[in-house]
């Protein structure tokens, strides 16, 4: 617990992580008001739980700027720890005092958690405001007859709560990994210019990739979650290759 103290004390004390964090809880609420803004206009107010920051149908612009980005976020609030430590020689007294496993585990722990967390809360706050907010309201984004052909639509449109509920900790669960990841190839390659153009290759290549893994992190979609399972398990596996790499790297061939 100590050790994770420390870790979130430097966050706070990084104005570039806190600016990230910021935009990353600021970005749903700001969608709500997007939103409200069209119904301000004279659109029909929506069934609340079908205008949720990831399965909004009015606004997209800000999910899609976190979802593209997602792993240069993360890096920034995650991984650029591990260089910043690198390059004012903190890792060795770090190393020399926890030694190599501890040192690489508690990145590992530290990473997926704050990961984790940093996008869960905003999420289900999100969701949380928009009953609130949009509280009564019955527009459907789809026409009857579009609903009795897509069996999967008819079926999250009838159960939003839990399709919102079960995409939040999807999208919270890729993102822990995502996070994970990239701290990994922070230890293994402690230089800003290889971290961030890597992780973000890795992160194009999945939403590139068909099905992309957009779309694992989007609720009332004609498709269900199990439609993504290879994309998923290729977000995790490369990051467990890119975990797995640096573990033995940092622990087996760096030199203290």
């Amino acid at each position: 617990m100590k050790n994770m103290s420390y870790y979130i004390t430097r966050i706070f004390n990084n104005k570039l992580k806190l600016g990230v964090i910021l935009f990353i809880f600021v970005a749903p609420i700001l969608d709500i008001l997007m939103a409200l803004v069209d119904v301000f206009k004279g659109a029909s107010v929506p069934v609340p739980g079908l205008v949720t920051f990831l399965g909004s149908f009015m606004t997209a612009g800000l999910q899609g700027v976190l979802t593209g980005y997602l792993p240069l976020f993360l890096a920034i609030i995650v991984a650029d720890d591990c260089i910043e430590d690198y390059r004012i020689g903190y890792k060795n007294i770090l190393v020399t005092k926890r030694g190599k496993n501890k040192y690489f585990a508690l990145n590992m722990l530290k990473s997926f958690t704050v990961s984790f967390f940093v996008l869960i809360i905003p999420l289900l706050l999100n969701l949380l405001m928009v009953h609130i907010v949009f509280a009564g309201g019955t527009y459907i984004p789809a026409d009857v007859e579009m609903l009795k052909s897509e069996s999967n639509l008819l079926q999250s449109y009838s159960n939003p709560m839990f399709y919102n509920i079960l995409y939040i900790l999807v999208f919270s669960f890729i993102g822990g990994i995502v996070g994970s990841g990239a701290t990994a190839l922070a230890m293994a390659f402690p230089n800003r210019f290889i971290l961030y153009p890597l992780a973000f290759i890795l992160w194009y290549i999945s939403t590139a990739i068909k099905p992309s893994i957009i779309g694992a992190l989007t609720p009332f979609t004609v498709y269900p979650l199990s439609h993504y399972t290879f994309t998923i398990i290729f977000v995790v596996a490369i990051n467990i290759i890119a975990v797995l790499f640096s573990f033995f790297k940092v622990t087996k061939y760096d030199q203290v």
